[in-house]
């Protein structure tokens, strides 16, 4: 087993970009979402509003925009649906947005083709070519976001990818799983599903799934995992990032594998090819000691006495 592996570094940096562009699909909801709130939603459009009593609804076009509280939905189109309370008030139940969508809130902004939030499922579905959430310096692309505010779960799919700066996570597909205390929403955790590629500029990681759990801050590479820099390469069944300490390991599973099934008793292995002149400290992926090195640090040698 590998204790500390430098070329784990990216899982760091994947965990925290999952968490970045994950929470940022949540953000936008309570502003259309909370039925119970006070605050009003305003409509405008420079081609004008068309008031469709019969239907039970508002459409805005022309650089449409509708704003309730600190969240703005803009786009070429909106349609805003409602229905009458027992009161005779209007209560709006659904609103979609076409062409050009944009939804700024104080600390993101998003973008995609299409935009809808139905009240009653609390669900809000972003569809685009791409689907575009920037939150900080972090970016979160994809073909489809669905976040529900109820189960409090975003799914993330089709082309899905969190950048920052020159670092990015790739998937087939992103789920992030948040919870509310206090009043206020944040990160349980993020799955990664189905082709994971986490980039750096020195290094990339890749596995069939990958898991960040934000309240240990551990971030986990599991499934076929392969770690390159350079022409060194590691490969294993799992690999693990605690962010809190820092520590990476790089782990194999229990029972046989592949290239052992010949000697089951050999057990996994991890797997680790360090290419020549690239093993130098500070110029490789690893962090291993040199045969003799840990035994020179602690007085003991190799020799076995004699009997």
């Amino acid at each position: 087993m590998i204790r500390r592996i430098l070329a784990l570094a990216p899982l760091a940096t994947a965990g925290w970009l999952l968490a970045q562009g994950a929470a940022a699909q949540g953000l936008p909801i309570p502003g259309f979402g909370n039925t119970g709130s006070a605050l009003p939603v305003a409509i405008e459009a420079d081609q004008g509003v068309e008031w469709r009593q019969n239907e039970q609804v508002y459409i805005a076009r022309g650089n449409a925009t509708a704003k309730r509280g600190d969240t703005t939905i803009r786009a070429d189109a909106l349609h805003a649906h409602y229905r009458k309370t027992q009161d005779n008030r209007q209560e709006i139940y659904k609103i979609t947005a076409e062409g050009a969508v944009k939804i700024t809130t104080p600390k993101e902004t998003i973008t995609s083709d299409t935009a809808e939030y139905v009240v009653e499922t609390s669900v809000f579905t972003l569809k685009g070519r791409p689907v575009k959430i920037e939150s900080g310096k972090s970016t979160l692309t994809a073909a489809l976001v669905v976040y529900n505010s109820k189960s409090k779960v975003a799914t993330v799919t089709g082309g899905a990818q969190v950048t920052e700066e020159k670092k990015r996570v790739r998937a087939d597909r992103f789920v992030a799983f948040f919870k509310e205390e206090g009043g206020k929403q944040s990160l349980k955790r993020v799955e990664a599903l189905g082709n994971v590629v986490i980039t750096t500029p020195t290094e990339i990681a890749r596995g069939n799934r990958g898991d960040y759990d934000a309240e240990s801050q551990v971030a986990t590479l599991s499934g076929n995992v392969r770690l390159t820099r350079g022409d060194n390469q590691l490969n294993g069944d799992r690999a693990e990032v605690n962010m809190k300490t820092g520590i990476s390991k790089l782990l194999a599973d229990e029972g046989p594998s592949t290239v052992s099934r010949t000697n089951p008793a050999e057990g996994k292995r991890v797997r680790v090819l360090i290419m020549p002149g690239q093993a130098e400290s500070g110029k490789g992926p690893l962090d291993i000691p040199s045969p003799g090195a840990e035994n020179k640090r602690t007085g003991r040698t190799d020799q076995k006495p004699n009997r």
